[in-house]
């Protein structure tokens, strides 16, 4: 199993450097003798972080009738063609939102059980379309709450896994994500302000100040703490990896 294993880890490397390629025709013809040659496949490849990752799968764009078919000819292949398009779409979203690391986990345990072989491939395969029948839900969660991707992930912050809040309560913190992107707009756009330490202080005093407007009851000073902190931590490693502003 080591050099299958050796294989798959060099494939994915070549897929993060080199992005969508369309090698189906080989690809099909080396999983076909996989699936012919050996009882079970494991998933060993380390899973891409970055953005190398990002923004490369559309999980609504995913044939899953041409995928079911493969299935019914090559189960592997096809699990790990699907395996594969919805780890990538999972760190891309946690990416955007920390509170979605939950979806990278649920997705590791399942490999993890597949490669142990306590999931057979059909239960895997399964598994596998039902996250990302979640994953697409959430990525519509956005709308739902009336907030850009980016406000929804400062909300999430704000609210997972506490505080339990009242409808008037949420929509008091809603407005207070949107107000801090809004703020935080203009600091934002100062060119490398991760290295300039004044810019740094006066974001993080924008963050607090912002913050402060935060209902006083379901927040008392550690829990207050703990926000303010999390929220810098998002909005410092979110513009380390992208060169965009957050969208208001």
């Amino acid at each position: 199993m080591k050099p299958v294993a050796t294989l798959h880890v060099i494939a994915e490397a070549i897929r993060g450097k080199l992005g969508p390629v369309d090698i189906s025709a080989v690809s099909a013809k080396i999983e076909a003798l996989l699936d012919e040659k050996i009882e079970g496949v494991a998933i060993t490849a380390p899973i891409i972080e970055g953005d190398e990752a990002g923004g490369r799968v559309d999980l609504s764009a995913i044939d899953f009738d041409k995928l079911a078919k493969l299935f019914s000819s090559r189960p592997r292949t096809a699990a790990e063609q699907l395996r594969s398009e919805v780890e990538a779409k999972a760190h891309h979203m946690a990416e955007r939102n920390p509170t979605r690391v939950h979806l990278v986990e649920k997705l590791e345990k399942l490999v993890e059980a597949y490669n142990l072989g306590t999931v057979q491939v059909e239960a895997f395969f399964e598994a596998l379309k039902a996250l990302a029948a979640e994953m697409d839900e959430e990525e519509r969660r956005a709308a739902r709450e009336n907030l850009s991707e980016d406000e929804l992930a400062i909300f999430d912050l704000l609210t997972k896994p506490e505080p339990k809040l009242t409808k008037a309560q949420e929509a008091a913190v809603k407005k207070v994500a949107r107000d801090l992107l809004e703020k935080l707009q203009e600091q934002l756009a100062v060119a490398e302000w991760q290295n300039k330490q004044q810019t740094r202080a006066a974001i993080q005093s924008t963050i607090r100040f912002t913050l402060n407007e935060l209902p006083e009851d379901p927040y008392p000073e550690s829990v207050w703490n703990e926000k303010v902190n999390a929220v810098w931590a998002f909005i410092f490693s979110r513009r380390q990896e992208r060169a965009t502003p957050l969208q208001r």
